[in-house]
C-alpha cells in the first residue's frame, strides 16, 4: 500500500515523541528533525509506512550511533502478558469455540503498536483484554479459515508486536491443539525495529516450544517481498494458511498476490475506510487470490 499523508504525521510525531525523551542534545535533536522532514518532503517511489519508520530508525542511528529503542517496552509487555498467559489459555480452551475466541485476543492484541502510539504504558494489557470480549472476526473469513485448517498440513504465521506475540502464541496453542496434522512457521523481524518481534522474543515468549521460529531478513516493520530472505519467500509460497498479524505486515503484503488471512486492529483512517470498518476496531479478514 502507498504511503499515506496520515501515516507521514503520525510516524513523525510519534517517533519525534519517543527520541525527545531519550535524548538531549537539541543540536542533534534538530538535525533529525530536518533530516525526517526532508525523507517526507521527497519520499522514494513506492514508499510506504514500514519503509518510512526503517527509514526514521536509519536516521536516529547515523545521529543518534542507535536505534530507536524500544527494549524495555517490549520487556514490560512480553513479561506482562505471560504472566497472564495460563489464565487466558485455561479460559479459550474451555470456550464453546477456543479457535474464535482466541482469535478474538490476537485481534484485539495489535493495538499494542509504538509506531502509532510511542507513550504507551502497561495500562494498553486492559484495553487489550476488554477489546478482545467485543472483537468479532468477518464471519466468511472465519468459516474459511476453519474450513481449510482441516485439511491443512502448512501454516505460516507472520507475527508482529511485542506483548501481542504472547496471544499470537495462545491462538497457535489452540491450532496445534485441535489440528495437531498442521506444521506451524512462525516468521519475526530480522533485526530490531520499533516493537516488533524478533527471535529473542519468540525465545523469551516460548513461542520457539510451539511453531518452527524463522527470521525474514529484514529490519522492516512488515513483510517486505522485495528484501525478505528465501526462506520466508519459500514459506509463504508453500504454506497451505498464511496468517498476518498487524499493520506493517498488511501494508507490504496486502496486493502482492498471496491468500491471506489478516488480524490487525484499526489504528488509521485510511486503514478504515479501505476496509470499511471503526476506527480502533479489531479486524480479521481474508484477501483471497484466485490462482
Amino acid at each position: 500500500m502507498e504511503l499515506d499523508e496520515e501515516c507521514k504525521a503520525c510516524l513523525y510525531k510519534s517517533q519525534l515523541k519517543k527520541i525527545e525523551s531519550t535524548h538531549s542534545d537539541r543540536t542533534k535533536l534538530q538535525k533529525f528533525k530536518e533530516e525526517v522532514k526532508n525523507l517526507l518532503k521527497n519520499p522514494p517511489a513506492n514508499y510506504c509506512a514500514p519503509l518510512l519508520m526503517r527509514d526514521i530508525n536509519g536516521i536516529s542511528r547515523k545521529i543518534f550511533g542507535q536505534d530507536i529503542d524500544y527494549s524495555a517496552e517490549k520487556t514490560l509487555f512480553n513479561n506482562s502478558l505471560l504472566a497472564l498467559e495460563e489464565q487466558l489459555y485455561a479460559e479459550i480452551s474451555t470456550a464453546p469455540d477456543p479457535l474464535c475466541e482466541a482469535l478474538k485476543f490476537t485481534m484485539a492484541a495489535n493495538y499494542i503498536d509504538f509506531a502509532r502510539l510511542s507513550d504507551l504504558t502497561v495500562g494498553a494489557v486492559d484495553y487489550v483484554l476488554s477489546a478482545a470480549k467485543r472483537a468479532e472476526p468477518e464471519k466468511t473469513a472465519y468459516d474459511k479459515l476453519k474450513c481449510k485448517l482441516k485439511t491443512a498440513k502448512t501454516l505460516c504465521f507472520l507475527h508482529d508486536n511485542c506483548g501481542e506475540i504472547v496471544l499470537d502464541k495462545i491462538l497457535i496453542r489452540v491450532i496445534k491443539q485441535n489440528y495437531p496434522q498442521i506444521e506451524i512457521t512462525s516468521v519475526v523481524r530480522g533485526s530490531a525495529i520499533i516493537n516488533d518481534v524478533t527471535k529473542k522474543d519468540a525465545e523469551e515468549t516460548g513461542l520457539t516450544d510451539f511453531a518452527n521460529v524463522i527470521d525474514n531478513g529484514t529490519g522492516v516493520p512488515g513483510t517486505y517481498l522485495k528484501e525478505v530472505n528465501p526462506q520466508t519467500l519459500k514459506t509463504l509460497k508453500t504454506s497451505d494458511i498464511i496468517i498476518s498479524k498487524g499493520l506493517g505486515n498488511l501494508e507490504t503484503l496486502y496486493g502482492e498476490g498471496y491468500s491471506v488471512f489478516y488480524s490487525f486492529t484499526c489504528k488509521c483512517g485510511h486503514i478504515s475506510k479501505r476496509f470499511g470498518a471503526p476506527p480502533w476496531s479489531a479486524v480479521f479478514i481474508e484477501e483471497n487470490v484466485k490462482i
